[in-house]
C-alpha cells in the first residue's frame, strides 16, 4: 500500500508507524485513518516485526484529533443527511484504529510529543505503553464542538482514570492535562524530560519488547481484551450513533464554526 499521510518503517524488528500530516497537526481524515489501520495490520502480519511504535513526524503535535476544518466545510456545504452519513462513517473508522491497536498481537508503544487532542487521546490510550515528552498536553476537546468523545474515548478514559475524572474531562473539553498529570492519572506510563532523548527512549522501550516472549505478549493482550474490552464493539455502535446525533444539532454547527472562526461558541 502506498501511504500519503503515514510513514511506515521497520528498524531492528520494530515497526514505526508515523502520522505525517504536519499542515493540520495530524488531524484525522478518512485517508489518515485508513492508512493508520492498514499500517498496524501490516506490522501485525510481518513475522519479523516484534513490536510497534505509533508516533508523529511533527514534534509539536501527536494529533489534533478530528479534522474540524473538514467538518466545517462538510456541514456548511452539503445537505445535512448527506453530511451525517459521511460523518458517521468517519467516526467508525476512528474506532477501527483504536481497535486495531488494542487487538494487535504485538506490544504497541505510543510516543506523544506536543498536542494530543480529541481522538488522538483515544489512540494514545489504546497503546500498551505510552510515553510523552515533558511539554506534551492532552485535551479531550469534544464538548467544545458540541460532540461526545470518539475513538473509544469514554470507554478508554473510564478504564484509565476512573468514572469521575473521565466524566469531568469529557464534559470540560477545554481542560488541559499536562504530561506529569497525565501520568499521575494513569493516561500514560512515562514522561521523558529531555526532548532530545525522547526518540531514543521510545526506541529503547520498543526494542526491549522485541527481546521478550512474543506468545506471552500476544496472550496477555488477548486476556486484557477479554477482561477490559470485550464490550468495546457494542460500545462503539452507541458511540457512532451518539456522535451522529450530536452532528445533526445546531450546537455542533456552532461549535465547529466557533473553532474555525477562532471565537467562543455560543451554544443554545
Amino acid at each position: 500500500m502506498d501511504f500519503t499521510k503515514v510513514k511506515y518503517d521497520v528498524q531492528e524488528r520494530v515497526a514505526i508507524v508515523s502520522m505525517d500530516s504536519p499542515k493540520n497537526m495530524n488531524a484525522f481524515d478518512e485517508v489518515m485513518l485508513d492508512e493508520l489501520e492498514a499500517a498496524i495490520h501490516m506490522a501485525d502480519a510481518d513475522e519479523n516485526v516484534k513490536s510497534i511504535i505509533i508516533n508523529s513526524t511533527n514534534t509539536n503535535a501527536f494529533s489534533a484529533g478530528g479534522d474540524v476544518k473538514s467538518m466545517y466545510d462538510g456541514i456548511m456545504n452539503n445537505p445535512k443527511e448527506e453530511f451525517i452519513k459521511e460523518f458517521g462513517k468517519s467516526i467508525g473508522k476512528m474506532a477501527n484504529v483504536t481497535k486495531a491497536i488494542l487487538r494487535s498481537p504485538k506490544p504497541v508503544v505510543g510516543a506523544v510529543q506536543g498536542a494530543c487532542a480529541g481522538a488522538g487521546i483515544g489512540v494514545a490510550l489504546a497503546c500498551d505503553y505510552t510515553m510523552a515528552t515533558q511539554a506534551s498536553v492532552f485535551m479531550t476537546a469534544f464538548s467544545k464542538l458540541g460532540l461526545v468523545p470518539d475513538a473509544g474515548g469514554i470507554y478508554l478514559l473510564t478504564r484509565a482514570v476512573g468514572l469521575k475524572k473521565a466524566t469531568e474531562l469529557a464534559m470540560d473539553g477545554g481542560q488541559m492535562v499536562f504530561a506529569d498529570d497525565a501520568k499521575a492519572l494513569g493516561m500514560i506510563n512515562e514522561v521523558i524530560e529531555d526532548d532530545d532523548a525522547f526518540a531514543e527512549a521510545v526506541m529503547k522501550k520498543a526494542k526491549k519488547f522485541t527481546y521478550g516472549p512474543s506468545t506471552s505478549y500476544k496472550l496477555i493482550k488477548e486476556l486484557v481484551w477479554e477482561s477490559e474490552f470485550k464490550g468495546f464493539d457494542e460500545y462503539v455502535k452507541k458511540e457512532v450513533e451518539a456522535q451522529m446525533e450530536c452532528g445533526a444539532t445546531d450546537d455542533f454547527k456552532e461549535g465547529v464554526a466557533g473553532f474555525v472562526e477562532k471565537r467562543r461558541a455560543n451554544f443554545k
